[in-house]
């Protein structure tokens, strides 16, 4: 286990991580739960009382505002004024009356307009739900000088509810977009008052705990997102930690095991915070299966793999696998693997399938517009799943080498086997073809890991590198393209079934909503109570209803009325179908599709809505009303506006990045198609396939042929655009991975320089060559994102030129032909025959016609701006418009007088075109027409998206030429530098050095000729400096010769003398004398000789005779010669297996002879000595020979030197003991190094490479 010490110190070092997380935590709960104003409902309560305040202030100041009063009263604003009054965040209506009666002369919006049924205007403040919402009325009367009555009504809009709900219509606080459903107003004593400005409860704000809450704040929720990266960081390095000092497998399980714990709580409880608030964790994007139960969990996953897989990469290089002792056992690995890396290959690949197929997630890079952000977040786990599959084959390729022994024929064949063996098993599989190919990719993937190896670290820029994520960039795209083709089928397949059916999804929403409003219509329930046939003949009674409830769209279709008793008799004795015949079409013959209607199918335009009501008196059946709705002729669009929908309506062209061309046949007759594609006009029963569902491919399109029955057939065609899709795919994963990869390296360094700056400017270090790398790829993304941008604003700029001008020329027309028919129509000389009812009634009717020949919308209003004739009557029914025209456009007709007037307006989110021009009889304004345009953004989307792809594939093409280009250039222009570079490199003192031939006058020649001065320059010190080192040399071995000599010579001296001494003196012991004089003699003797062996030694120690050499036997020799020595242990473990180095022998034998005698020499007389000996293999190739001892150390103030020749720390010797060891080491191109600790020992450490068993 690691040192508390160790642990301690760690903390120290990283413990800021810890630190800044606690704070991002800290800070993220309390904007969640105290700053924000959602926190609470007591705080939401707060919010809103604070915002109505703020505008009943802003509506109080204004009733003090006289000159702008008295401009909207005298209707004569102006468009300043207007534009003031249209800025502010609550409506405004200015009623006038007298005792003639009341009207409105002024509004701001024509979104909402006060229910005036509901009571008298009264001074004061209210709270109401009008039909799109809530709102605070408060009414002031205002001042006049003449007898009217003045009212100025402030609408504040506090809570927006419509009575239809789709994408554009949500239901939604005002100004309050973080309220979610589970607050809603209620204007009953239930849930929190909330008050006035004058403290007066307006409405209780209901809190219901089990609605799903709204989404959570995004600042919060990165606040916490980046609490836990730090943390997870800080967990990154304690086992980089681990791995390092211990072992690297428990550094990788120590990381497995936290990131598994951590991913089990977050699956089970809201850790680290509930990531179900965020949409990305719902399963409505995506879902798979309870692991990937939403693309966020699948993104987390992804990405805690890929973390593990880096990790455990980087560390893998100092982790053997097991030992494998039998060849079976080795054989039953290499297998598992190879099955392994088949496995997960086609588990990712059905990842990658599911990630398509199963989501509402866009992966059509041809339709730009189709994708957002979660395509976005799809496309980054694409690139997470390519890298974890890569880490992960590196991994499994290691372990393959080394069962293998590096035999990769080997390794293949068994690759290639496990291969056909898998397809084998998976034969009966519908994608059998789509296997092979994987299993064929996966055994040429197995050989480039062996060609090519590369890691995060390498430059961007290496061959290796660039390879890798091309290859991985192709791959991806291609897996893509092929997924998102079969989702394509799949789309067109569900469009033409689609197409075969009939229904009208905005039909059934109106006849539905038609239902509702018979059950309160006085005249049916009198009708039905009475069953006199003589107060309401058929006629009558059918031009009634018509006339009320089956006009506009509905007018389109033909219609038939039946009404029966309540015994079921027809009351109508014309009748032609009984009321058994009925209801046995609507409950056997129909499909149910809402309360009491049905919907019968009989054959190609041959179909039927039956509606039915029941009518009761007194809770007693007194009746029955059937109707049924048929075509009146064939409907080639199917034409409703999206925002009358309730819900959302299916339309297959959104979802496609080409719009589709249909064609619908019946009995082989063309009766339908769209888009200019060149169908057949009759298809023969030889021309159909077999199969019910069948395609082919015809002229660069696709062709899908559907036969719905045995008399219809559908026909939906796409053009195809693989290739193009796929260089667009190339281009956008080529980004993205480069991008994470940058991303990666960002976030690496930022760890390693511990977020400091200083530490960060140490740690970056870029090269010229990158600087211009990135300087000519800058330029041309720039230039890329300034031309896309440019021409998309130009795009948008004629898109909206071209639909003002479509609109303004189709207002013309309806104009003069609205004009044309109230000249024709109307009954006297006088324009207030718009007011008439039948004259009306015969307009509408005409208008109405007008309408469906143009599919278009009309809506005409008089001159006070009130809605006398509309063709889409529910715009104002279900209250998502007033009956009131557009305030500006108002403004610019009825003040201003212009001729025609175009502007935009919003209904909820949808944002349209809107014309107004007014109507003339005789020269005078009889009303004004207004042609809303509710053309849908396809056309525009569909031009900016293929520019886009166009761009950005040409982009792609630039990209790569830019990147060859700034390879070429930073080639050129560092090409000089690195001859420079390497011309300096091998400058020495005592050769030759050449001087670089330039023939350019340019910097670089500058440069070139301050060198070629400085090399001769060299040359003349050099030969100064050698003769100076030469003597230098001779006059330190003079010097060192002498003093050697000297110390042996000045004993033998002084023993002569003595002997010498004796003899003179007759000394009776001089024959001992004469003997130990004698030996004292033989001993320097002996040190003199030594001393010139060691001298003759170091000056050949460049002759080597190198052979190959068994190390162990070397070190083995030696062992037994010094294990006699007294007061020493030599201890030698000999390796596993025989270790062979290409060494001169003599050398070898001097080098590890000097470092045992340095090492017994090394320990003090008064302790046991321990002198160990080991050989072990520590990388691939090379040997590490230490030899360590117990003495006292090298002291650190001479450890600089112990290399030094002449250095001696001992009482007599030469000092060139370790010199010659060093030289000896290098000779044989090995390294030698020592660690020491005082009164401990030391340690000397012998590398060298190794070869292989010669003989």
């Amino acid at each position: 286990m690691l040192d508390i010490k160790e642990i301690r110190l760690f903390f120290i070092r990283h413990g800021y991580l810890l630190i800044i997380a606690a704070w991002l935590f800290t800070f993220s709960f309390l904007f969640s739960n105290y700053w924000s104003y959602y926190s609470s409902p007591q705080g939401v309560k707060r919010s809103l009382e604070k915002s109505i305040r703020q505008r009943e202030q802003s509506f109080i100041e204004l009733t003090g505002d006289s000159v702008l009063l008295n401009d909207i009263f005298a209707r004569k604003y102006n468009e300043k004024e207007v534009k003031l009054l249209d800025n502010q965040d609550f409506y405004v209506f200015a009623y006038d009356s007298s005792s003639a009666g009341r009207w409105l002369v002024y509004w701001s919006t024509n979104l909402v307009q006060p229910e005036e049924k509901q009571a008298p205007l009264v001074p004061g403040t209210r709270f109401v739900k009008l039909k799109n919402g809530y709102y605070e009325m408060i009414c002031k009367k205002i001042r006049s000088r003449d007898s009217h009555d003045r009212y100025l009504i402030g609408a504040i809009p506090v809570m927006m509810e419509y009575s239809i709900s789709n994408n554009y219509l949500v239901d939604h606080f005002y100004d309050k977009p973080a309220l979610g459903p589970e607050y809603s107003i209620n204007l009953r004593p239930k849930g929190i008052p909330v008050l006035n400005g004058q403290n007066l409860i307006l409405f209780y704000l209901n809190y219901d705990r089990t609605m799903d809450a709204g989404p959570p704040n995004i600042l919060s929720v990165i606040l916490r997102v980046l609490g836990c990266i730090c943390v997870l960081i800080f967990i990154n390095l304690f086992a980089a930690m681990l791995a390092k000092q211990k072992n690297p497998l428990y550094g990788f399980l120590f990381l497995f095991g936290v990131i598994f714990f951590f991913r089990i709580l977050s699956y089970l409880y809201p850790f680290p915070f509930n990531l179900r608030e965020l949409n990305i964790f719902t399963p409505l994007i995506y879902a798979k299966d309870e692991i990937f139960r939403s693309l966020g969990d699948l993104l987390l996953n992804v990405l805690l793999t890929f973390w593990l897989l880096l990790f455990f990469r980087e560390h893998v290089k100092t982790i053997k696998p097991p030992v494998v002792k039998n060849l079976w056992q080795q054989r039953l690995v290499i297998i598992l693997a190879s099955l392994l890396m088949y496995i997960v290959g086609q588990f990712l690949s059905e990842l990658i399938q599911s990630l398509v197929i199963d989501s509402k997630i866009s992966f059509d890079v041809a339709n730009f517009f189709s994708l957002n952000e979660y395509s976005i977040i799809g496309f980054i786990i694409l690139g997470f799943i390519s890298f974890s599959f890569l880490f992960f084959s590196q991994i499994i390729n290691y372990l393959l080498n080394e069962l293998t022994n590096f035999r990769h024929r080997t390794k293949y064949i068994f690759v290639a086997v496990v291969g056909i063996v898998w397809l084998l098993f998976r034969i009966h599989n519908q994608e059998i073809y789509y296997s092979v190919v994987l299993v064929v990719w996966l055994i040429l993937y197995v050989v480039l890991l062996d060609i090519l190896s590369v890691r995060f670290e390498n430059s961007l820029a290496t061959v290796p590198f660039l390879f890798w994520l091309f290859l991985l960039t192709i791959t991806t795209s291609a897996v893509l393209v092929y997924y998102n083709d079969q989702k394509e089928i799949s789309l067109r397949e569900r469009m033409a079934i689609e197409l075969s059916k009939q229904k009208d999804p905005y039909l059934e929403m109106l006849l539905t909503d038609v239902t509702k409003q018979m059950e309160n219509d006085e005249l049916l329930q009198l009708f039905f109570q009475q069953n006199n046939v003589s107060n309401m003949p058929r006629a009558m009674l059918e031009n009634e209803l018509k006339q009320k409830y089956f006009k506009g769209y509905l007018g389109r279709f033909n219609v038939t009325f039946y009404a029966f008793d309540e015994n079921g008799m027809p009351i109508y004795g014309g009748d032609t179908s009984s009321f058994s015949i009925l209801s046995r079409r609507m409950l056997v013959e129909s499909e149910l599709i809402g309360n009491d209607l049905y919907y019968n199918e009989r054959g190609f335009n041959d179909f039927s809505y039956i509606g039915r009501k029941d009518f009761y008196r007194n809770g007693i059946k007194s009746g029955y009303l059937v109707y049924e709705l048929t075509p009146a002729v064939v409907n080639t669009q199917r034409l409703y506006p999206e925002l009358l929908v309730d819900g959302e309506i299916y339309d297959p062209e959104k979802e496609s990045s080409v719009p589709y061309s249909y064609a619908i046949y019946d009995k082989g007759q063309l009766v339908i198609n769209n888009n200019d594609y060149p169908f057949e006009v009759k298809l023969y029963t030889s021309d159909l396939p077999k199969e019910e569902i069948a395609i082919r491919s015809v002229n660069g399109f696709s062709e899908m042929t559907y036969k719905a029955s045995r008399d219809k057939v559908v026909i939906v065609v796409k053009e195809n655009r693989s290739f193009v899709e796929f260089i667009t795919l190339f281009a956008y994963m080529f980004c993205l991975f480069l991008l994470i990869i940058v991303i990666y390296r960002v976030l690496d360094l930022l760890v390693k320089a511990r977020m400091r700056i200083g530490n960060l400017k140490a740690l970056v270090n870029i090269s010229i060559r990158k600087k211009v790398h990135g300087t000519i790829i800058f330029i041309v993304v720039f230039a890329f994102i300034i031309l896309g941008l440019t021409t998309i604003l130009f795009f948008i700029d004629r898109s909206e030129r071209e639909n003002k001008e479509r609109l303004s020329h189709t207002i013309n027309e309806v104009t003069h032909d609205v004009e044309k028919v109230f000249s024709t129509q109307r009954m006297f000389d006088d324009l207030d025959d718009l007011y008439d009812p039948i004259f009306q009634a015969s307009l509408s009717s005409a208008i109405s016609e007008i309408a469906d020949d143009r599919a278009l919308d009309i809506n005409v209003y008089d001159r006070d701006g009130n809605l006398q004739i509309t063709t889409q009557p529910l715009i104002t029914e279900k209250g998502l418009l007033s009956r009131k025209i557009n305030p500006d456009a108002y403004l610019h007709l009825y003040r201003e007088q212009k001729i025609q007037w175009i502007q935009r307006e919003t209904i909820g989110s949808m944002n349209y075109l809107s014309g107004y021009a007014p109507l003339r009889s005789n020269g005078e304004i009889f009303a004004y027409l207004n042609v809303p345009y509710f053309a849908t953004q396809t056309e525009l989307n569909q031009q900016i998206s293929n520019f886009l792809v166009a761009l950005i594939n040409f982009n792609a093409f630039i990209f790569l030429i830019a990147g060859l280009l700034a390879l070429l250039i930073t080639n050129s222009i560092t090409k000089s530098f690195s001859l420079v570079t390497e011309k300096l490199r091998h400058v020495s003192l005592g050769q030759q050095n050449d001087e670089i031939e330039w023939s350019k006058d340019d910097e670089i020649g500058a440069l070139v000729k301050e060198y070629n001065k400085m090399v001769r320059k060299l040359e003349v010190s050099a030969a100064r400096l050698a003769k100076s080192e030469r003597e230098g040399a001779w006059r330190e071995m003079a010097r060192q010769v002498a003093h050697e000599i000297k110390n042996p010579l000045t004993p033998m001296k002084l023993s002569i003398q003595y002997l010498q001494r004796a003899i003179d003196n007759d000394a009776p012991n001089v024959k001992q004398l004469s003997h130990n004089v004698a030996r004292t003699l033989v001993e320097q003797i002996d040190h003199l000789s030594n001393i010139a062996s060691d001298f003759s030694a170091f000056s050949r120690i460049d002759e080597s005779n190198d052979e190959v050499l068994l190390l162990n036997e070397v070190l083995h020799s030696l062992k037994d010669l010094y294990q006699s020595h007294q007061n020493c242990n030599i201890h030698f473990n000999p390796p596993g297996h025989a270790f062979y180095v290409f060494a001169d022998k003599t050398q070898m034998n001097r080098l590890f002879t000097n470092l045992l005698q340095n090492a017994i020499q090394a320990i003090p007389e008064d302790r046991e000595g321990e002198v160990n000996i080991s050989m072990n293999e520590v990388e691939q190739g090379w040997v590490v020979i230490s030899v360590s001892d117990n003495g006292d150390g090298i002291p650190p103030e001479i450890q600089s030197k112990i290399f030094v020749p002449n250095f001696t720390t001992k009482n007599s010797g030469t000092g060139l003991g370790l010199a010659m060891c060093k030289n000896i080491v290098e000779q044989a191109h090995g390294e030698i190094s020592f660690e020491t600790q005082l009164t401990v020992g030391t340690t000397f450490y012998v590398k060298l490479p190794l070869i292989k068993e010669q003989v």
